[in-house]
């Protein structure tokens, strides 16, 4: 799936596309204060450009620069009544915003939703990111009365194992 305009192309990720992608990453991740780990995002990425059938990746390329990136997941839910797309990340440079990349980036998802039969398509974003929010509001997506919580598998399974033993 490749999208194109005079300004930009949207394109799948290849690996090739690591070393230039790391920095956008990383800006995404340190911007949300969360912490970012080049080794596993490499491993993350590359896990999904080897096994399609878990997500895709696309990138927003302005001439020969990685201006921005889109990562989709494939969920399921019963309350969304079967399959669901998760936008996992969406980061476009500081210098590329308010062009069309982002829209181009979102909208490049949707062959990959409808071919694996999404009913739904998901996303999270910080509470205090007003203009992403607004954005996706815009475009119909609507919020949840819910709180978004994680844990790694090895500490829940450590305090699973902990509370068990008592």
């Amino acid at each position: 799936m490749t999208m194109q305009t005079d300004a930009f192309v949207v394109r799948p990720l290849t690996l090739d596309d690591l070393d230039a992608l790391l920095p956008l990453v990383e800006a995404l991740h340190t911007g949300d204060g969360d912490p970012f780990d080049p080794q596993r995002t490499v491993d993350a990425l590359q896990l999904v450009l080897s096994h399609p059938e878990y997500g895709v990746v696309h990138v927003a390329v302005v001439g020969e620069t990685i201006a921005g990136y889109i990562v989709g997941s494939l969920g399921l839910s019963i309350e969304a009544g079967g399959r669901f797309l998760l936008v996992d990340e969406l980061y476009v440079s500081p210098a590329w915003r308010g062009q069309g990349l982002a829209r181009a980036l979102l909208a490049s998802l949707i062959p990959y939703a409808q071919s694996h039969h999404c009913r739904v398509v998901e996303l999270e974003v910080g509470w205090e990111n007003d203009r992403a929010r607004t954005w996706y509001e815009r475009l119909g997506f609507e919020r949840h009365r819910r709180f978004f919580c994680s844990i790694t598998l090895e500490a829940l399974d450590r305090r699973l194992v902990q509370r068990l033993a008592r």
